[in-house]
């Protein structure tokens, strides 16, 4: 079965339409030899599907007699960017077919003290009376209650409140508090009906009744909302802020009316993207402001409190919600920040790093292990793990 490079680089690129990608996918399928690797270690079958990749790449290059400034083209991608994207995607998939359950599901396999494996669903919620419940470990059903409310958790288990004895305390603005640790992410709906995101090592701080003619919410590291309309005692309309803690004295606050966007505002990260899926929003620190649309991200720079508008890689900001790893020409230290968040491993770099950009497409769900070997293909890094420590080395 032959591909045409123009498929190929729309795949490699990150904007090939549904059917492209299932081509491609139908592609990778068509030289798997069952019965050659049926005695084939894991291990060995990941490095067969690395070699078989690269051989029906140049196959493909042969066999199109394409121009040779083309052909350089994509043998340069196919090197620096491409082979992460497809062996990433390619593993996942050949894992999923072929090797069992035990490779997709990490509970299916005994997995060793020292072993990195990919976060999920955690979190700490605490009450405003100062209550911990560790969400992951509560079970479904009425988990608390709190200012007239009943705290639930569905089956899903995403946080909902849902009100019994409505009631409200003079003077008093009670606030409860959503966590979740490195390796960890949940979801809460909040009272007003905003449905909240959190990734991993990030917390959401908000009022249990929004009172008053406006709504607002306090956010450290990155959150997904999806802002419901609501209305004041005089049926205005309740605008909806989200306030972002950044290194400088005073927060970044996104204020907005209804609408979807995602806001990555990491302390270790040195800027704030917020980005705008449908509706509209207003971004403000201090005297400086900007108004994004549908499509746009918006970048704070934490070092000089500017705003710069661009249009947004929408999967990429998306990805991590999506259950994705999505980089697109981004540093390693970059990478290596989100997944340092979401397995939960501390990094260490040997030797000069600085200056290497990488591209892939990882599921969220992959072995840390087999991720960094996709990475390490591209000869430009090498990694060392020992126990939850990963090291980083110029290749």
């Amino acid at each position: 079965m032959s591909l045409p490079i123009h498929i190929i680089e729309k795949y490699l690129r990150g904007d090939a339409t549904e059917q492209e990608c299932q081509l491609v996918n139908d592609w990778y399928y068509s030289f798997n030899d069952e019965s050659a690797l049926s005695e084939a270690d894991l291990k060995q079958l990941h490095s067969q599907v690395r070699e078989r990749i690269r051989r029906r790449l140049d196959e493909n290059i042969r066999k199109l007699k394409t121009a040779q400034k083309r052909r350089s083209r994509l043998l340069k991608l196919a090197a620096a960017i491409t082979i992460p994207a497809v062996l990433a995607t390619g593993i996942y998939f050949f894992s999923k077919k072929n090797a069992g359950p035990a490779v997709t599901d990490p509970g299916a396999v005994a997995i060793a003290e020292d072993t990195i494996v990919p976060g999920g669903n955690k979190a700490t919620l605490i009450l405003a009376d100062g209550r911990r419940i560790v969400l992951d470990s509560a079970g479904a059903g009425i988990i608390g209650a709190e200012g007239g409310l009943q705290i639930i958790k569905p089956e899903d288990g995403a946080i909902v409140y849902k009100a019994s004895t409505p009631h409200r305390q003079a003077g008093a603005v009670l606030y409860n508090t959503i966590i979740t640790p490195r390796g960890g992410q949940h979801q809460v709906t909040l009272p007003d009906g905003t449905k909240v995101w959190l990734n991993s090592a990030s917390s959401l701080r908000y009022p249990i009744v929004f009172e008053g003619s406006s709504r607002e919410v306090y956010l450290s590291g990155e959150g997904y909302f999806e802002v419901t309309t609501a209305l004041s005692e005089k049926g205005m309309r309740k605008p909806f802020t989200v306030s972002v803690h950044t290194t400088r004295k005073d927060d970044m606050k996104v204020n907005v009316l209804g609408t979807k966007f995602n806001i990555m505002g990491y302390g270790d990260e040195e800027v704030v993207k917020t980005t705008l899926v449908e509706g509209r929003v207003e971004l403000w620190h201090n005297s400086r402001n900007a108004a994004i649309a549908p499509g746009q991200q918006a970048t704070f720079t934490k070092t000089d409190s500017g705003f710069t508008l661009a249009k947004a890689d929408m999967r990429q900001a998306l990805a991590w919600k999506n259950g994705e790893f999505r980089f697109e020409k981004m540093s390693i230290k970059g990478i290596m920040r989100q997944l340092s968040r979401w397995y939960e491993t501390e990094v260490e770099y040997k030797g000069n790093v600085d200056g290497t950009y990488l591209s892939g497409v990882f599921p969220r769900t992959e072995d840390i292990k087999q991720l960094l070997e996709v990475l390490e293909t591209t000869g430009l890094v090498t990694f060392q793990i020992k126990g939850k420590k990963i090291t980083v080395l110029p290749q």
